[in-house]
């Protein structure tokens, strides 16, 4: 929860889009629309998850699962995240771009951080806005993924009763930065302001994700060898 928390892909998006929807309409449309678009991250995240939780189902009656294999294949891919996120989620901009390298660039490629702002400016009507939602989390995927199956993995480990509150908790703890995001935007802060917070903090957000990646692999470690 603490490391879907803290991906900044999807708040970045929503804070164009918001910042953009101030400039097209009033202050109470642009407000309506940010509903559309943390409704349409909340989708995402939920039918993401639950598809998980019921292919992991399928797994549960096996007699050795979750077995040493997949334990250490999840072992090997949430120590490479932690690698990953500490020296390439956050980029530098490139000179050809901006001089200054204390931004905020992401992992994902140019072209495609490029049609996502182009989205987040251009979206007008509710349907869109909630498809935009959707699509900024699917992006997320390559760090996020993993932790549904882990999580997935857990609940039925723990007990099956609580899959449904684990989950609702997931999708609100996962969408606390947009809700912050627009209670600034609604309180005054500008674009600039919350993008220069945004930057200030971005050592911090590199450091928890990659620290909270290592932990859930050794505490993967943790289990296999004492199983």
């Amino acid at each position: 929860m603490v490391i879907q928390a803290f991906m900044q892909l999807t708040p970045g998006i929503f804070m164009i889009f918001y910042h953009h929807s101030l400039g097209k309409t009033s202050n109470k449309k642009a407000d309506d629309r940010s509903l559309s678009f943390i409704l349409g991250a909340e989708i995402c995240i939920a039918i993401i998850f639950l598809a998980i939780y019921i292919i992991v189902s399928f797994f549960v009656n096996e007699k050795d699962f979750p077995s040493n294999i997949f334990l250490w294949i999840m072992f090997g891919i949430f120590l490479l995240e932690a690698i990953i996120t500490f020296f390439f989620y956050f980029r530098p901009r490139s000179k050809k771009i901006a001089k200054s390298k204390n931004t905020t660039i992401l992992f994902i490629p140019r072209h495609i951080t490029e049609n996502l702002i182009y989205h987040a400016e251009q979206t007008k009507n509710r349907s869109d806005t909630i498809v935009l939602g959707m699509v900024a989390c699917v992006f997320e995927l390559i760090f996020t993924l993993p932790l549904y199956i882990i999580s997935s993995v857990a609940i039925f480990n723990i007990s099956i009763n609580v899959g449904f509150v684990f989950i609702v908790a997931y999708i609100i703890i996962a969408t606390i930065p947009l809700f912050t995001i627009r209670t600034l935007f609604r309180t005054g802060h500008n674009l600039a302001e919350i993008q220069r917070s945004r930057v200030r903090k971005k050592t911090f957000f590199r450091l928890v994700i990659s620290i909270s990646f290592l932990l859930l692999a050794i505490l993967i470690f943790t289990t296999i060898i004492t199983r």
